[in-house]
């Protein structure tokens, strides 16, 4: 039995039902491929209106282009001389196995069809208009074109297995163009061998249902492989979206030029601690940098900012890894350190004088000395930690008007012995 007398109803010896009933349901069968063909093509155009996939657009060409060969198809069993109407079906068959293939190549590998992969349509069109003129014989025509729709749904197997995602969409496909391939393959065979011996055809009774059967499972698994890959997109764009926001919240809540927290970290560390309502403790230690204008004005401002970050950088190095040094001002410095007591953190910070002593500046050739005043003052609970950094900031100022005065006096000390010296010389 041919393929054609299958679909048009022709009896023989391999049909077991009547010419009439052979007819209607190959006919119906068609129909109801093409229905199912048909609402695939609708889903996929409905969900070009919410996904911008240049995949979806692809592979939308490739069911319109099938559903438009089943009908061609199923036109041509209603006239005579179908043979325009067949060279459309072909045409509208490779079509889609292009259009397949294109949108495969282009879901992960971001390809898009290339001038040279566009120029395949030609022969793939002169094949279609030169089958009803080779042979009038629609299973010699069919034999080669099975063996052409295998290759494409190989080629595109291909094209899916190259792109290293194994998702459950991206499984449902692969097996859906394997079975797809299979079943073309048979089809050749079966047509090929008819030409040499008469062969029990009855699968070619049910080929709709099975193209639609798989068809199906090879649209399903495109809306899944396409929802897959807009909940990936999704994913990274959330991910960008967080390494962004931690960027900008690190911009806004970190000073510049010693990386340091600055006022408006402060305030969301002192409203965070109100809302979770946190029963910390700890001190808070003031820190003012004693002889900045003096290097400003001999050294410069870029030695001035240097100054300020070997101070920021020394303090961070004396201090413990969960406390949190904040820049106030332009040479003042506040740490809070939760779980020590003022006294404790004042014995630890009384060696940053010793580190500070001799300094080297870039700006600066020679090493000089940076004095820093230091207060130190407890707390207990973040609603009290301003008024805390007040006291500090206050017991900061009396140390250093002391170290202020303390200077002054070894200055007139060493002028005396000088002066004193120099009378002895006369």
């Amino acid at each position: 039995m041919s393929f054609t007398g299958i679909l048009s109803g022709h009896f023989s010896f391999f049909s077991p039902f009547s010419p009439a009933t052979f007819r209607m349901d190959s006919k119906l069968g068609l129909l109801i491929q093409l229905i199912g063909v048909l609402l695939i093509t609708i889903l996929t155009l409905f969900l070009q209106r919410s996904l911008r996939s240049v995949t979806l657009k692809y592979w939308t060409y490739a069911w319109l282009c099938l559903s438009f060969a089943l009908i061609c198809l199923r036109s041509a069993f209603d006239f005579s001389n179908p043979a325009s109407l067949y060279s459309l079906y072909f045409f509208g068959e490779y079509l889609f196995g292009f259009m397949l293939l294109t949108g495969c190549r282009n879901l992960f590998v971001k390809e898009g069809g290339t001038r040279t992969s566009e120029l395949l349509i030609i022969p793939l069109g002169l094949i279609a208009i030169g089958f009803p003129l080779y042979s009038k014989d629609f299973d010699e025509m069919y034999n080669v074109h099975s063996i052409i729709l295998c290759g494409f749904f190989v080629w595109s197997l291909i094209a899916l297995r190259h792109s290293g995602v194994r998702t459950f969409g991206w499984r449902v496909m692969h097996v859906a163009l394997g079975a797809l391939s299979i079943e073309f393959f048979l089809y050749s065979v079966i047509f090929t061998s008819n030409h040499f011996a008469a062969m029990p055809v009855e699968m070619l009774q049910y080929k709709s249902m099975i193209d639609l059967v798989l068809e199906t499972a090879l649209g399903f698994g495109m809306v899944i492989v396409l929802l897959e890959t807009v909940l990936a997109d999704v994913k990274n764009e959330n991910e960008a979206l967080t390494n962004a926001h931690g960027r900008l919240e690190e911009l806004v809540n970190t000073d510049p030029l010693t990386a340091a927290f600055n006022r408006h970290a402060f305030y969301g560390f002192i409203r965070k601690g109100n809302e979770e309502a946190e029963a910390v403790s700890g001190c808070v230690g003031f820190f003012d940098i004693d002889n900045l204008k003096e290097i400003n004005d001999q050294f410069g401002h870029p030695a001035g900012d240097q100054a300020i970050r070997t101070v920021a950088r020394s303090i961070r190095d004396l201090i413990r890894a969960e406390d949190l040094i904040y820049r106030w001002g332009g040479d003042e410095f506040f740490v809070i350190m939760v779980g020590l007591d003022a006294e404790t953190a004042a014995v630890r910070m009384q060696r940053l004088d010793a580190v500070l002593h001799t300094t080297y500046i870039e700006e600066i050739d020679e090493a000089i000395s940076i004095g820093v005043s230091t207060g130190f003052c407890d707390f207990h609970g973040a609603s009290v930690l301003e008024d805390a950094i007040r006291s500090a900031d206050a017991e900061m100022y009396k140390n250093k008007l002391q170290r202020r005065q303390s200077r002054l006096m070894a200055g007139r000390r060493v002028t005396l012995i000088a002066e004193a010296a120099g009378h002895i010389n006369l």
